[in-house]
């Protein structure tokens, strides 16, 4: 029996948030049992759980985004955009109301929105050299 597109999109969203869920769960479970353990392992094991929970959202995320119609990806695409900039916007304020001005939290909020404009400006720069019939796949 063929799966209308709502049906489609709806499993694809539950498999990756239930990917994304166990993910986690098995990190905060491997993190108790190596604290029980008192075994110290550095933060490598987060950071090897960040790579692959990204990983998992990238793959399903990216299948999610090919199901889309070209409005639904145009106001998931402006959503973002302004999301952002209202996020960065937030955290301004927060940094200035605060007095956070020289802390580690500003330093990492500094440094997520450097990455963000760098990841951008990148993504921004495919999609334009792809717009004007580039690739750098050969015989495409």
């Amino acid at each position: 029996m063929s799966k209308t597109y709502s049906e489609k999109q709806s499993r694809r969203t539950v498999m990756m948030s239930l990917t994304i869920l166990t993910l986690a769960a098995a990190a905060v479970a491997i993190k108790a049992a190596l604290r029980a353990w008192s075994v110290d392992e550095g933060g490598w094991l987060a950071t090897g759980f960040v790579v692959i929970g990204f990983s998992a959202i990238f793959v399903f995320g990216s299948r999610f985004w090919k199901g889309l119609d070209d409005i639904q990806r145009q106001g998931h695409a402006t959503s973002w955009y302004w999301g952002c900039i209202g996020g960065v916007a937030m955290s301004a304020l927060i940094i200035s109301v605060t007095g956070l001005a020289k802390s580690e939290f500003t330093l990492g909020v500094a440094t997520l929105m450097v990455m963000q404009l760098v990841c951008s400006v990148i993504f921004y720069a495919f999609w334009w050299l792809k717009g004007r019939d580039f690739s750098f796949r050969s015989g495409e």
